[in-house]
């Protein structure tokens, strides 16, 4: 038999099988309540889980990180809730449809940019903007939770009408779900905090099931998510309307070169600690593969996951073998858990989705931008207001039109 080549060995080094094992589980157990909460937020729960089974795959094969993992994320799932929802019309099938075919279209561009050697396109997304845009997301998202976490009903209008619909509504806030909510997050920051390696979200998670399981919380008015359909997606490819085609366009090159620019930060950080190079084109190969088998796989965009890839390293990952143990939680949850999610709280939810949102936060790298000029802040702070008041895309073209 001829050996594996090199590359394929330092991809799946069977020398750390035992460590990448054990980190794949843990990466598992957290990509699944953080992918149902990435896909409650875009509006379809079971496409954030199909996020983590065939895109992961394709990277590990594909990819030219080691250790990167590539799955749903939040400034994605962002995009398809303000860009793809009102599209939409409420329509759950129809958003999943859209999404789908947003992944696939953006997965052709980024091979396109593979063939053209199009590397450099990261370049566009500034330092200034890629802060004002990841503070933008994290506010975005703060806002979109907190009627979850107080148990309302989410009001109509974008994130600057938030605020006073939540007062207006404050009267009717749900006190098990704020409590749930917020021990939610106690747990995920005291995990962050005092043991790291413990995978806080999953732990947040079960703590949250079987609460409402043996204290019947659901029946006391907390509310939890919809049903989640057991099983695995069935590959198809999603057809769209040329008018939708056009209507989503730009969603997909935005999220192609999101997507592109995540991981021109994530893995090269990552490279330089374990001694390996990444190569810019074979990332927009891999993550253009990736994205078509989201998009084939009714799963939303993918792209770059910082917390996963973390989590993998911590856990002592150091190859792509433990994405692929990953990809294998994530289908056992899918075939045999389903049932749990039927007890899960929607503020648990929004728990994890909070905590994400903290972790973009950094406020020190205003004060660094500020020492470069002053006009570097002037671009993030647009960029942040940007993002906030009008939307993710629109942010961000106002940050690359100033820069």
């Amino acid at each position: 038999m001829t050996p594996p080549s090199g590359r394929f060995q330092r991809r799946f080094d069977p020398r750390h099988w035992l460590s990448d094992l054990l980190a794949g589980i843990v990466v598992g157990a957290v990509t699944v309540p953080i992918n149902l909460a990435y896909g409650t937020l875009a509006g379809v729960p079971v496409a954030g889980l199909y996020a983590g089974i065939l895109p992961i795959l394709v990277y590990a094969l594909l990819g030219s990180s080691r250790q990167m993992i590539v799955t749903a994320d939040a400034a994605l799932a962002t995009v398809v809730a303000l860009s793809l929802a009102p599209l939409a019309g409420g329509d759950p099938a129809r958003l999943m449809l859209l999404a789908s075919a947003t992944a696939l279209l953006a997965g052709g561009i980024c091979l396109l940019g593979h063939l053209l050697r199009l590397g450099f396109a990261a370049d566009l997304l500034s330092k200034p903007v890629m802060v004002g845009f990841n503070h933008g997301l994290a506010v975005v998202i703060l806002l979109s939770q907190l009627p979850k976490l107080l148990g309302l009903p989410s009001p109509h209008g974008g994130s600057l009408e938030m605020p006073m619909a939540l007062w207006q509504g404050r009267g009717s806030a749900h006190l098990l779900d704020l409590g749930v909510g917020l021990g939610s997050i106690a747990l995920i920051l005291g995990c962050r905090r005092f043991a790291p390696r413990v995978p806080g979200q999953a732990i947040a998670l079960l703590a949250a099931v079987l609460l409402t399981y043996f204290f019947a919380l659901d029946r006391a008015g907390v509310v939890v998510v919809s049903a989640v359909p057991a099983g695995l997606p069935t590959p198809m490819l999603p057809w769209l309307s040329w008018e939708d085609a056009r209507a989503i366009l730009p969603v997909a090159l935005a999220v192609s070169l999101l997507t592109f620019s995540d991981s021109t930060i994530i893995a090269p950080a990552f490279a330089a600690r374990n001694r390996y190079r990444i190569n810019a084109n074979r990332e927009l190969l891999a993550l253009g593969a990736a994205n078509i088998a989201a998009g084939l796989t009714q799963a939303l965009p993918v792209g770059a996951s910082g917390s996963r890839t973390a989590v993998l390293e911590a856990s002592g990952g150091r190859s792509q073998t433990a994405a692929l143990v990953a990809a294998v939680v994530v289908i056992a949850c899918l075939v045999f858990l389903t049932d749990f999610f039927r007890f899960l709280p929607a503020a648990a939810l929004a728990g994890i989705l909070i905590t994400a949102a903290l972790s973009l936060i950094d406020l020190e790298e205003f004060r660094r931008i500020w020492r470069f000029g002053w006009i570097g802040l002037v671009g993030a702070l647009l960029t942040l207001a940007g993002v906030v008041a009008y939307g993710m895309i629109e942010g961000i073209a106002l940050g690359v039109l100033f820069s």
